[in-house]
């Protein structure tokens, strides 16, 4: 890495950032920790299971073709959303 940054350092529009571990005070780093489970979290897991088991469904069912068509309306409603 130090290779690179000789490397970099010879350039105008590159600078090699400096960091002091002493800044952060790690104790409160490690005391707050948010919650477990949000809305979103249940929202997303509600969601991947119930698209998953209609899709095994339509699978076992012999149903290849909307297996697909499932599949293909959630990862469109995922990239877009």
């Amino acid at each position: 890495m130090e290779y690179l940054w000789a490397f970099l350092g010879k350039l105008p529009c590159f600078r090699r950032p400096y960091y002091i571990s002493d800044e952060i005070d790690t104790r409160n780093q490690m005391m707050e920790v948010g919650p477990l489970v949000t809305g979103y979290r249940i929202i997303v897991t509600v969601l991947v299971a119930s698209f998953g088991m209609t899709k095994s469904a339509l699978l076992y069912g012999q149903e290849p073709m909307e297996a697909t068509t499932v599949e293909c309306v959630y990862g469109v409603g995922i990239v877009t959303g």
